[in-house]
């Protein structure tokens, strides 16, 4: 991405947003920090830019913010949403000028800049519309505790695609359609199978029985026997024997076969068996929908049969066309299947088991329609509309049966409605008076109209069985295609964000190693994405990955949150926005891993914008101390009230300020500034130099705890890197030691001698007797001392090195400050 478009934030100005009435504040491009307690309006800073940026504010969107609006939360109270306004000047290197934009609340749609500039900002707003600049607790929360789903959705949203897995959605939506259609050509191929038993008394379809059959008809009327099985052919050479009605005819005797048809059901034998492979079948299923090892060995092996169903002569790959040896591939999935023997077998018995069930059903049903169809001629209405709510129940039950896998048991069939194929109370006791009422009702026929008869209702059987045995080929050619499609689309998508997020992987471990340094040396993760979830592991000290909240701290969880983001947004940005804003995200993470966190904030992302929010005045000065921010980024959010929003301190800059004080000969004030300014600095430094200082119980130490035992700190440091330098015969480097120790003894001479304007100024009431004059030697003797231990390239603080538990150095964030205290050994 050219270098001319990277957002960078000068100036911003809030009027009358979310708590504050009106602030101005110059970040330059720089690093800032705004701190105070809750409630004192630091989120609002960040839902402005938020707002200005995308004419939206995050927070109040989402779960639980139904009843929330913008216009109505989104200005300060009391001000209507014209009056709601903020305006920045931002940085895009590469043009001379930097550029104004403004947002109004009354047409939050609506970014105000100059037109020329619109193709430079375009691109910026497009990538700020998917979040990616700022980062909250709720926002690590959806990245590191959420479910898979949730985590895939929010961080394709980040990388803004989201159109990879609309794709996949439009695929499974595609393949489940076509799954249902073949499903239910498969459930008519069944239907008319028993139909055809039906009409033939037979319980299971075998097309030698169908074929004696035919032959048996067609000799009655004299006919020839015929060959083969076909709806077109069942009749040839016959001539209808009609002598009665066709809408009043009845044959008794095919009529009699139904009814026996349907009385086998109650017959214990045929119960008995349809319950016990009833409660083996549903006994595997449920096994293997309980071990989710099972279950995805069992779906592999599905699209592993598909794939060499759609084998064709040539022998090559059917999706993607490389060429394979003719029978190689089919070879090669075959050995595929025989490694999961143990599912082909589960899915045998299935399919052995629901078959076995499923043509009783489909048999009965067949029975049934013809039953029903008699009854109509009759005008038994009653009983038909019994009896079709008996056929709609198995017609239901043969297509669970039929996709038994998926969709079997059903909960509103027991094991023993289904063992005698769900047959109303009502009607057992009642086939054998069907015969005597039809009898009574139906003229009788001869048996060549009975053979007649039997020969037509195949017929209608046959045709509907061919019918459904083609539209099956069709749907499930059309199914098997898109099966196929959905995993290769699946595979390739896993391999392309595979890379992708195998690198940011890679960065986020480097990240978290940095902070946690040898506690963790042995840290691993795994991001890869799952159908549509995206799982993330990390491996907690050698004993297994595991999902980041289940063994992990919350500190330890923030962290992860917080790189795993910044892995992402490297990824990006693409340089466009180079703002980051993170609103009180280490909450949880302790003081000491704070402190490196600064580190890694400073050396690994130095070309970044940060605005950080936070409530711990602590980790806002190792933030200074760090080199994350200068003497002019760090800002104070204080007194918060309804009418006038926070009380503003710019407080990061103490000389500044103080010298303001004089200015005003405001003694006292610049004084107690002072004190209360060197007792802070002088801690972070103590701790950045690993500087002991004396303990007390209840922690409050004051200036006079800090001095001495820095100023011996930093004269040992001096000494040991003098020496070290006379070790190793670095002439140049011992005199440059020789020098700052010359600078050391005058401050400190100067330090000294003014100590004595402190103290008093603070604690005793004679202010009124010292002027500027008297105190600005004060001031110059400490600002001298502070500089003592601050870089003059980066105006980071100085830190000790070790290696171990052994000094070796003093460096600074830009290694422009690097002195080796490690002597050349002897010998």
């Amino acid at each position: 991405m050219p270098e001319g478009k990277t957002l960078k934030l000068i100036e911003l100005e809030i009027e009358n947003v979310r708590g504050i009435t009106h602030i101005q504040l110059s970040p330059n491009s720089k690093n800032f920090v705004i701190w105070g307690p809750n409630g004192s309006g630091k989120s609002a800073i960040v839902d402005a830019i938020d707002f200005l940026l995308t004419g939206r504010i995050s927070r109040l969107m989402g779960e639980g913010t139904r009843s929330i609006t913008l216009n109505e939360c989104g200005p300060h109270i009391d001000h209507e949403p014209k009056e709601a306004v903020v305006r920045a000047v931002i940085k895009v290197p590469g043009i001379t000028e930097p550029i104004e934009i403004k947002r109004s609340m009354d047409q939050p749609n609506k970014l105000e800049y100059e037109n020329k500039m619109k193709s430079h900002l375009e691109p910026i707003t497009s990538l700020a519309h998917r979040g990616e600049h700022v980062l909250t607790r709720r926002d690590i929360l959806k990245y590191i505790t959420s479910d898979g789903s949730t985590r895939a959705r929010e961080i394709q949203a980040l990388l803004n695609i989201t159109d990879i897995d609309k794709i996949r959605k439009a695929f499974v939506k595609v393949e489940n359609d076509l799954k249902k259609e073949k499903l239910a050509k498969e459930q008519a191929i069944n239907t008319s199978k028993g139909a055809v038993n039906a009409t033939i008394q037979e319980s299971t379809f075998q097309e030698r029985v169908v074929l004696e059959a035919i032959n048996k008809a067609r000799k009655n009327l004299g006919g020839k026997e015929i060959s083969s099985i076909s709806s077109k052919n069942l009749k040839s050479d016959l001539s209808s024997p009609l002598t009665i009605s066709k809408d009043k005819a009845v044959d008794i005797t095919l009529f009699e076969r139904d009814i026996q048809n349907l009385k086998k059901i109650l017959e214990e034998k045929s119960q008995n068996d349809i319950q016990k492979n009833d409660k083996q079948l549903r006994e595997i299923i449920t096994s293997i929908h309980s071990k989710p090892e099972l279950l995805n060995a069992f779906n592999r092996n599905q699209l592993i049969e598909l794939g060499i169903s759609m084998i064709d002569g040539t022998g090559n790959c059917p999706l993607c066309d490389t060429t394979w040896a003719v029978g190689k591939l089919q070879e090669h999935l075959e050995k595929k299947l025989s490694d999961i023997e143990t599912i082909s077998q589960y899915k045998e018995t299935i399919l052995k088991l629901s078959k076995s069930i499923s043509e009783r059903v489909n048999t009965t049903d067949g029975s049934l329609s013809n039953v029903i169809d008699v009854l109509g001629k009759i005008g038994e209405d009653y009983w038909i509309k019994q009896l079709a709510l008996w056929s709609g129940n198995l017609n239901k039950l043969s297509t669970a049966l039929n996709n038994a896998f998926d969709g079997y048991p059903l909960s509103v069939f027991t094991m023993s409605e289904v063992k005698k194929l769900l047959v109303p109370d009502e009607i057992t006791d009642k086939l054998d008076s069907f015969v005597e009422i039809v009898k009574k009702k139906a003229p009788s026929v001869t048996p060549e109209q009975t053979a007649w008869d039997l020969l037509t209702r195949l017929e209608e059987n046959l045709k509907a069985l061919e019918k459904a045995d083609t539209e099956f080929i069709i749907s499930n050619t059309a199914y098997k295609k898109a099966a196929i499609l959905l995993h290769e689309f699946e595979n390739a998508r896993d391999t392309v964000l595979g890379r992708l997020y195998d690198e940011v992987k890679e960065r986020f471990v480097n990240l978290y190693k940095e902070l946690h340094g040898t506690d963790e040396m042995n840290f691993s993760a795994t991001i890869a994405p799952d159908g549509a979830a995206l799982n993330f592991e990390v491996n907690f000290y050698d004993r297994g990955n595991f999902p980041p909240h289940a063994l992990h701290s919350e500190g330890h969880q923030d962290s992860m949150g917080l790189y795993l983001y910044l892995a992402l947004s490297e990824r990006l940005a693409k340089g466009l926005i180079d703002l980051i804003i993170l609103d009180d995200v280490v909450m949880s993470v302790d003081s000491s891993h704070r402190r490196s966190i600064c580190r890694i904030l400073a050396s690994s992302f130095p070309d970044r914008q940060f605005l950080i929010t936070t409530h711990d005045k602590t980790w806002a000065n190792q933030m200074r101390s760090e080199g994350v921010i200068d003497r002019n980024g760090l800002i104070e959010f204080y007194n918060w009230n309804v009418d006038t929003g926070p009380q503003v301190n710019y407080q990061a800059d103490m000389w500044t300020k103080i010298e303001e004080d004089l200015e005003k000969n405001d003694v006292p004030s610049a004084a107690a500034r002072l004190r209360r300014g060197l007792e802070e600095y002088f801690g972070l430094v103590c701790d950045s130099l690993h500087i002991p200082v004396r303990y007390k119980l209840n922690g409050q130490l004051d200036l006079g705890d800090f001095i001495s035992p820095l100023m011996d700190g930093y004269r040992d440091i001096i000494k040991k890197g003098r020496n070290s330098a006379s070790s190793w015969g670095n002439i140049e480097v011992k005199e440059k030691f020789d020098e700052l120790d010359s600078i050391r003894k005058e401050i400190y001479t100067r330090t000294h001698a003014e100590q004595w304007g402190i103290n008093p100024n603070v604690h005793y009431n004679n202010w009124i007797f010292f002027s500027e004059n008297d105190f600005r030697p004060i001031k110059e003797a400490f600002q001298d001392f502070c500089n003592l231990f601050v870089c003059g390239s980066c105006g980071g603080t100085f830190k000790l090195t070790t290696v171990g538990m052994k000094t070796a150095g003093v460096a600074c964030n830009c290694g422009s400050i690097n002195w080796n205290l490690i002597p050349k050994s002897r010998g």
